[in-house]
């Protein structure tokens, strides 16, 4: 599963009067002292201007949060606002979104502004664990205890009334036919025909021609402990990885296809789960397995979604239970005042063509499995999708239903593999 920055909301409200009652105290004592010295230059516009000057990276922003917010944990950063009473009138009195720990921030620290867009590439590698969390409560190796998910609002397990239906140029032009019926954006992204030119991505050629004795698929887990509802702790043959390893072979002895099943541990950290930096310690090692085999043309980083425990998203695929499947893509770019801005620290160049993989993916299989398919997630950041053109990320299911029930999600999801990237069966 894919995750971003957590903390622990409960841990701050009961403080956050306090502290800005503080604050201004102190801002106020400040301020005079800084009149007498300065005349009429504001204490704030001095911060301002001296972090204008800063060079503001990831390591400064997560240094701030750990240092000003101890002990962040829980607080689920799930890019919608609460729609309570309580937390519009706050918004209404205080103007902080108290969903949004950056409004809260840039409240405190006005300047927090300034390197809200750096923390974009530390959010993408924050820690997280996975799966069942009743038997880690008490281990001092757990970074927080609750798991993040993606939006779930128009999910269903019926099949959707878009399945199989060849779309004109004119719906795949019209960016809101798009989200309403293909995509799903996080937050407050505001994406265009611009940054989903869905015809131009249909229309690329994504096939490949078969070479004998050589991988030309390579499957990772940049999260390799992600596991299901019945999977046993520790058991990688019962989660993601086992699914990797159930597609490698399909791959292989259904299409004729060389694959590489990379099973690294990145997720690992001197025996403990630790999700924080796992891409980054990933992608060193993926490079040298793309540069030693450089007949290598598609590369897939399965995980698998993390839901709420009464949330189970399950349909009927040749009459068994199935896991529904989603794609991933990240966009990396941010909104900024309203605006979609490049996030500079995580450059792709491969964005276009992922995006192309996944959208095809997406409407082969509408047209061949209607209801496997959740739509697609687009997201800011970037993940494990830029160190090759055809990178597809695949959640496979959530924590809340059964290894059974994901590795039924395998066959099909490999025939629209297959489809996509122009394989025919193999004779023997």
């Amino acid at each position: 599963m894919v995750r971003i920055h957590t903390i622990s909301l409960k841990k701050i409200k009961t403080q956050l009067w306090i502290g800005l009652l503080l604050l201004l105290v102190i801002g106020i004592i400040k301020l005079q002292e800084d009149k007498k010295l300065t005349g009429d230059i504001h204490l704030d516009r001095q911060i301002t201007k001296y972090l204008k000057d800063q060079t503001l990276d990831s390591r400064t922003y997560k240094k701030i949060l750990e240092e000003t917010i101890p002990y962040v944990e829980d607080y689920s950063n799930l890019g919608h606002p609460s729609e309570s009473v309580f937390s519009k009138s706050f918004l209404l009195f205080t103007g902080i979104h108290w969903d949004n720990l950056n409004s809260i921030i840039e409240i405190i620290i006005p300047t927090a502004k300034y390197f809200n867009i750096y923390s974009q590439e530390y959010a993408q590698n924050i820690a997280e664990i996975e799966g069942n969390f009743e038997e880690y409560k008490n281990n001092s190796s757990i970074i927080q205890d609750e798991e993040d998910y993606y939006l779930i609002e128009e999910e269903s397990t019926e099949h959707p009334d878009f399945a199989g239906i060849k779309y004109s140029r004119e719906q795949l032009s019209d960016i809101n036919f798009l989200q309403k019926n293909l995509y799903n954006f996080e937050g407050n992204l505001v994406l265009t025909q611009k940054e989903l030119p869905a015809v131009n991505l249909i229309n690329k050629d994504l096939t490949i021609e078969k070479k004998n004795n050589q991988p030309q698929i390579l499957i990772f887990h940049t999260h390799s402990q992600e596991a299901y509802s019945d999977s046993s702790p520790g058991d990688l043959d019962k989660g993601v990885v086992g699914l990797g390893e159930k597609l490698a072979k399909e791959l292989h002895e259904r299409y004729g296809v060389g694959v590489l099943h990379h099973k690294g541990q990145y997720d690992v950290v001197n025996g403990k789960i630790m999700r924080e930096g796992s891409y980054e310690r990933m992608e060193p090692a993926l490079r040298k397995i793309l540069k030693d085999n450089p007949s290598i043309e598609v590369v897939i980083d399965i995980h698998r979604d993390g839901l709420p425990d009464d949330v189970r998203l399950v349909t009927n695929i040749n009459g068994k239970p199935t896991a529904k499947v989603m794609f991933v893509n990240g966009i990396c770019k941010t909104m900024l005042n309203n605006k979609l801005v490049d996030i500079k620290s995580l450059p792709n160049p491969y964005i276009e063509e992922n995006l192309a993989f996944s959208l095809q993916m997406q409407l082969k299989g509408n047209e061949l499995y209607p209801g496997l398919l959740r739509k697609i997630y687009i997201k800011p950041y970037r993940y494990s999708l830029h160190m090759c053109p055809k990178s597809l990320m695949i959640e496979v299911g959530a924590n809340t239903n059964t290894y059974e029930e994901a590795e039924n999600a395998i066959e099909p999801l490999c025939e629209i593999l297959a489809e996509v990237l122009g394989l025919e069966e193999s004779n023997y």
